[in-house]
C-alpha cells in the first residue's frame, strides 16, 4: 500500500506521453498549488515565459515555502521529488494569481501547469492557514457564489483566451478541499468554447453546493468530467453533497485528518477504492447537511459573522496563531468575547451550541476510532511476542 509520494517515485521516470495522465497526477497537480510560488512563477498579467518545475525548486524560499503548516517533511519531500523526476520536470507553470482581501473576505489562488504534451492543467488551491479562506468556506454553507467562486470562473476565462495560440489539446481543472469545489464551480460557469476543451475535473475531498445553487447551474453538462474522490469518513467532502457520484478510497487516518491527502491510499497508479458503499459516518453526516439546509440564511449569517467576530477578538490572523494564543491572552480577551456573546440574539447562541455540539461529536467518534486501532494493534503485537 503506497502514497502520493510513492506514486511520484514508481512512475516519475515516465512521461506523459509513455504513462498517460492518471488520477494520482491529478492529485499531484491539484496539491501542487498550495506552495508559495510568489515571485517566482508569473503572474497572470506579466506577460512572461513560463517557469519548468525544476526551475522552480532551485528558487523557492525552503523556509516559506507552503501556504500550509503541516506534514511539511513530506512536503517538502513531494515537490523536489516531482520537481526533478523525469515525468514532471519539465511541466511548466504561469499564470500565478494570489489574492487575499480582507475587504472582501476572499482567499483565493490559482496556477496554470503546461504538462510538455499540449495539454493544461488549472490548479486552485484549497484553504490554506489564513483564516480568511476559512471564513469564506463557512459563507458557502448559506450564499452562492462566494468570491473566490466568482474568481475561478474569470481566471479560467483568462487562462484559454491566453492559451488560444497554443491550441493546448485540453484543460483539466483541479484542486484540494475548497479548491476541488472551485474547480467545478468554474467548469459549470465559463464560457461555452472553453467548456468544451475541458477534459476532467478532479475535485480532491471538496464540499459540495447548496441544491437551491445547484438548480441553477449545468451540471449535468460536466457530471461525465467529473472525478470527486472522498476519503471513507470524509467530513469536509461530504458537506453540502448531495449526490452520490464520488469516488470512496482508503486513507491510513481516521475522520477529519483524512482530509491530509498524505493519508490517502495508493495502488498502482490509482487510489485504493473502499469496501464501503457509502461513507462509515454517512448519518452523522447527513444529519450536519440537514441542520445546515434547514436553517434561515439569515440565521446562518448572522452565525458565521458572529463567530468570526469573537475570533478576530484574539487578533488571531492564521490557524497556527489561534493554536497559539496563550490561556493569559484569552483570559485578558474573555470580557469582550463574552460580550460579543451576549450580543448574539436567541437563534444564533442556538446554533453556536449546536454547532459546538456536532464537532464535540465528530471529533469524540475520531478518538474513540483512534482507541480502537491502538487496542487492535497491542493485542496483535502481544500475540506475535509471546
Amino acid at each position: 500500500m503506497g502514497d502520493i509520494i510513492s506514486y511520484v517515485y514508481e512512475f516519475g521516470g515516465f512521461t506523459f506521453t509513455e504513462k498517460p495522465f492518471c488520477e494520482i497526477d491529478g492529485l499531484v497537480f491539484s496539491h501542487l498549488s498550495y506552495f508559495i510560488f510568489d515571485g517566482i512563477v508569473p503572474g497572470i498579467d506579466d506577460n512572461e515565459p513560463s517557469v519548468a518545475l525544476c526551475d522552480v525548486a532551485q528558487k523557492m524560499d525552503w523556509h516559506n515555502f507552503i501556504s500550509v503548516k503541516w506534514e511539511l517533511d513530506k512536503n517538502r519531500e513531494l515537490f523536489f521529488k516531482v520537481a526533478f523526476s523525469r515525468r514532471y520536470r519539465n511541466a511548466k507553470a504561469n499564470y500565478l494569481v494570489a489574492k487575499m482581501d480582507a475587504d472582501e473576505g476572499t482567499q483565493f489562488c490559482a496556477v496554470t501547469f503546461l504538462l510538455g504534451n499540449g495539454d493544461t492543467f488549472i490548479s486552485f488551491r484549497g484553504t490554506d492557514d489564513a483564516l480568511i479562506g476559512w471564513k469564506e468556506d463557512f459563507y458557502m454553507a448559506y450564499r452562492t457564489p462566494v468570491g473566490a467562486q466568482m474568481r475561478s470562473t474569470a481566471y479560467v476565462n483568462r487562462v484559454a483566451k491566453l492559451l488560444a495560440r497554443k491550441r493546448s489539446l485540453r484543460f483539466y481543472l483541479g484542486g484540494h478541499s475548497k479548491g476541488g469545489n472551485l474547480a467545478v464551480y468554474a467548469a459549470m460557469t465559463c464560457e461555452e468554447g472553453v467548456k468544451h476543451r475541458i477534459g476532467k475535473i478532479y475535485n480532491m475531498d471538496g464540499p459540495g453546493f447548496r441544491p437551491d445553487f445547484m438548480e441553477k447551474l449545468d451540471y449535468d453538462g460536466i457530471r461525465d468530467k467529473i472525478l470527486k474522490i472522498v476519503p471513507d469518513e470524509s467530513f469536509v467532502g461530504m458537506l453540502m453533497e448531495q449526490k452520490s457520484d464520488y469516488e470512496l478510497i482508503r486513507s491510513t487516518e481516521v475522520g477529519v485528518q483524512q482530509h491530509v491527502c498524505f493519508s490517502w491510499c495508493v495502488e498502482g497508479d490509482r487510489f485504493e477504492r473502499s469496501e464501503s458503499q457509502q461513507p462509515k459516518r454517512k448519518d452523522l453526516y447527513n444529519r450536519i447537511n440537514h441542520w445546515i439546509l434547514a436553517m434561515e440564511i439569515e440565521q446562518v449569517g448572522d452565525f458565521i459573522d458572529s463567530l468570526f467576530k469573537m475570533i478576530e477578538i484574539t487578533e488571531a490572523k492564521t490557524l497556527t496563531d489561534l493554536r497559539n494564543v496563550k490561556g493569559g491572552d484569552v483570559a485578558k480577551k474573555l470580557h469582550t468575547i463574552m460580550q460579543e456573546y451576549s450580543g448574539m440574539n436567541d437563534e444564533t447562541k442556538q446554533v453556536f451550541w449546536e454547532t459546538g455540539g456536532f464537532m464535540i461529536e465528530v471529533l469524540a467518534r475520531d478518538q474513540q476510532e483512534r482507541l480502537r486501532r491502538r487496542k487492535t494493534v497491542d493485542r496483535i503485537r502481544q500475540r506475535i511476542e509471546r
